[in-house]
């Protein structure tokens, strides 16, 4: 009995011996582990702040993009025209090819390829381009092909026909013959050439009757003055507008459209990045919070 006890201490200390050894690998691993961990976080914290950078410009514009596309009604944005040249270029919109101006005073009318323009704003866009265009008494007669509108002195539609309303096909041009009707009065006489003949209206613009002018009609025609030419320019420009909105451009901005066949697949590599920065964000708040009290009286 009396040799037993010193091998149960010897055993007794073995057994504290080991613990010790594991706790002290215990211990050395999680140092490992932190520092691997604090390693990481040292090489992950400039490519986090990097891509923070990187995004923001992008998370800006999208954003702005997306608040202003929600609000293009109040903001009118649904209806601004794009004016800028540059802009008109980067999305291929060319100049009308045919830009006519017939009157400079004291109304500007005036026609590019099938839009009808009067004192400079968009009245009717035609189904095909505008043939002529004439001023009687308070109203304007244009006509393209197989149609002819009816417009009030401030440019607002008042009628429109077309051949199932008698109006001949193939229309080619729309001429005005001044008649007397009083000594003080006059009124032209509106005169169709199509390719069927001459047709000449009734006095309400409902019939047309074919038949051949005693003399020959004035027929529509551009003027060339220098006053046209300046107006020719400004059609021009704004007849390239009608055909682009900034509510498209902020569309466009926002998707990555705007940026070329690439853009959309920037766009995503920018929703990527923003997934590492969160990832990355999230393992660096867990790498700088403090310890517990309770763990570290442990350790």
């Amino acid at each position: 009995m009396q040799e037993a006890s010193p091998t149960r201490h010897t055993k007794i200390r073995r057994m504290t011996q080991n613990h010790r050894s594991i706790h002290k690998a215990s211990l050395k691993r999680k140092r490992h582990k932190t520092h691997l961990g604090k390693r990481l976080a040292k090489q992950l914290r400039p490519w986090h702040r990097r891509l923070g950078i990187f995004c923001a410009i992008f998370i800006i514009l999208m954003a702005t993009s997306g608040v202003v596309i929600n609000h293009s009604n109040q903001l009118t944005v649904d209806t601004a025209s794009v004016e800028q040249k540059w802009l008109l270029d980067y999305y291929g919109i060319k100049p009308p090819a045919n830009i006519s101006i017939y009157q400079t005073t004291p109304n500007n009318i005036a026609s590019s390829d099938n839009l009808i323009w009067i004192n400079q704003q968009l009245a009717v866009e035609g189904d095909s381009d505008i043939k002529g265009i004439v001023s009687v008494g308070n109203m304007f007669v244009a006509v393209d092909s197989n149609q002819l509108y009816i417009l009030s002195k401030d440019g607002e539609l008042m009628e429109k026909q077309d051949t199932s309303m008698g109006l001949p096909r193939g229309i080619e041009a729309i001429g005005v013959e001044s008649r007397a009707i009083e000594a003080t009065e006059s009124r032209g006489q509106i005169w169709l050439k199509a390719q069927g003949g001459y047709f000449m209206a009734d006095d309400d613009l409902i019939e047309w009757t074919q038949a051949m002018p005693f003399a020959p009609i004035p027929w529509a025609a551009p003027i060339t003055t220098e006053q046209a030419s300046k107006s020719s320019q400004d059609i021009s420009l704004m007849a390239r507008s009608s055909h682009l909105t900034w509510e498209r451009v902020l569309l466009d901005v926002h998707s990555g459209r705007f940026f070329g066949s690439l853009g959309p697949w920037f766009m995503d590599l920018v929703a990527l990045s923003l997934i590492v920065m969160a990832i990355s964000g999230i393992y660096l708040w867990q790498q700088g919070k403090p310890k517990k009290k309770g763990a570290s009286a442990r350790n």
